[in-house]
């Protein structure tokens, strides 16, 4: 998905919904993979004063609230603290975002220390507009702690060229009162996700048992399903773009998810053309038990059904993987980069490092409404404790990314290849097989094209 969609329905949307430490010696915890990881102190804490008369320019996005301006204001004045240096933090709107970005590659002047979306790093890194990263990566005690997945979606013909910084998914939203009603448990396998939903469905006339997502923002509800079979979508190997979606763990993921309205009947043939934003109106209406949607699922369900919203009748659960455990979700969010023309790029490099201290990466991700990136944070008992937000922890952990290929959005967007495969299975234009070959052979072309 690109940044202007990301970033504006994960953090922009989180946000206007609701709407650090100091440099030291670093903390332990456990990373991603459940190993002991050290995480970075604050490099700056050795610089003294030799950064003293740079001036970095650090482009954030959106209009910040007050929580969100203390905490870069507090990790800046670390900063400048500790080296010498100044750091001019520019806030813009997510409107016009691109065309910012574009006019500074085009004049050489990309800014020292930039967020951006994951799933635009690749772009714009295919376009020389980011350094390098690998090289300071590899002494980077971080980054064990962040799933491969996530730095999968900055990694570009094997270079890195932006850190994880903060992250946002999916989970399931459902009727708590409604489970209880008809006393069901929540799911831990696919088969006990279908026995829900279809008696969701045979209890309450007329309700999806659990919505299938066919607008714009299906590739986050699809490709947990794919994942959670053991499949991918596409993998790069030697160079060249393999699709994957002919393999039989794939096709199965891509068969449960269609099967939700053709052979399970638990969601309408309407939710082809659906995004989580109209289903959430059909959720907010009593017309939905269990949809899939972000950490911002209440506050688009206010806009329809406020008391709904503000009740203790909708929880969250993690989508199950096909047998069991948590299937990996859609890690989306913002990361950190260093723009090509910066000339303070050892210092832009310091203040990285300080935002990603554990206590940075948290109280920058609380601001935000959205999660840090490093697994032993998400696995604390802050999230483990929370109803609300502990699934979407859960299935962070694990998180990956869509093919990080420049060409991914002609695939997904422009010419939605993969809507068109879930099309024709569900219209039963095309059997299983012969839709994923041909939605194969087409992915492989425009990313490798």
């Amino acid at each position: 998905m690109k940044f202007t969609k990301i970033a504006v329905s994960t953090a922009t949307t989180a946000v206007l919904a609701l709407g650090l430490a100091a440099c030291g010696s670093g903390s332990s915890g456990t990373d991603a993979n459940g190993s002991a990881s050290t995480q970075p102190s604050a490099a700056a804490s050795s610089a003294g004063p030799k950064y003293a008369g740079q001036t970095l320019s650090f482009w954030r996005w959106g209009d910040p609230t007050p929580e969100q301006k203390a905490v870069m204001d507090k990790v800046v004045a670390d900063f400048e603290k500790d080296t010498g240096a100044k750091v001019n933090v520019q806030w813009s709107p997510w409107t016009g975002y691109a065309e910012k970005f574009q006019a500074a590659a085009a004049g050489s002047e990309t800014p020292d220390v930039t967020e951006i979306g994951n799933t635009d790093v690749i772009t714009w890194a295919g376009q020389d507009v980011f350094l390098d990263l690998t090289d300071r990566l590899n002494a980077f005690s971080g980054k064990a702690g962040i799933s491969q997945g996530m730095w999968d979606t900055d990694t570009l013909d094997g270079k890195v060229y932006a850190v994880p910084w903060m992250a946002g998914d999916r989970a399931v939203v459902y009727r708590k009162d409604w489970f209880k009603e008809l006393k069901l448990e929540v799911p831990k396998t696919w088969d006990e996700l279908i026995a829900a939903a279809k008696t969701i469905s045979e209890k309450k006339k007329g309700v999806a048992g659990f919505e299938f997502n066919g607008g714009s923002d299906m590739m986050q509800s699809l490709a947990p399903f794919i994942w959670g079979a053991g499949g991918e979508i596409a993998k790069n190997e030697g160079g060249k773009w393999v699709s994957k979606l002919s393999d039989p763990a794939s096709r199965e993921g891509i068969k449960f998810y269609t099967d939700l309205i053709t052979n399970y009947k638990v969601s309408p043939v309407a939710s082809l053309g659906r995004n989580s934003i109209e289903i959430a109106r059909n959720f907010a209406n009593g017309k939905t038990g269990m949809y899939i949607e972000g950490s911002w699922a209440k506050a688009e369900i206010s806009k329809t059904n406020k008391k709904l919203s503000e009740s203790d009748n909708i929880g969250t659960f993690a989508l199950p993987a096909k047998t069991g455990g948590v299937a990996p979700q859609f890690a989306g969010g913002s990361d950190l980069a260093i723009g090509k023309d910066s000339k303070h790029a050892e210092a832009a490099w310091e203040l990285i490092q300080l935002l990603m201290t554990e206590e940075n990466n948290q109280a920058n991700a609380d601001a935000m409404g959205l999660f840090p990136t490093y697994g032993s944070l998400l696995q604390s008992d802050k999230y483990k404790n929370d109803e609300w937000l502990g699934p979407f922890a859960a299935g962070l952990v694990n998180g990956k990314g869509l093919p990080a290929s420049v060409n991914w959005v002609e695939v997904d967007k422009n010419k939605q290849v993969i809507h068109n495969m879930l099309r024709d299975i569900v219209q039963g234009k095309k059997p299983l097989e012969a839709a994923t070959d041909e939605a194969g052979k087409q992915v492989e072309e425009l990313l490798n094209q």
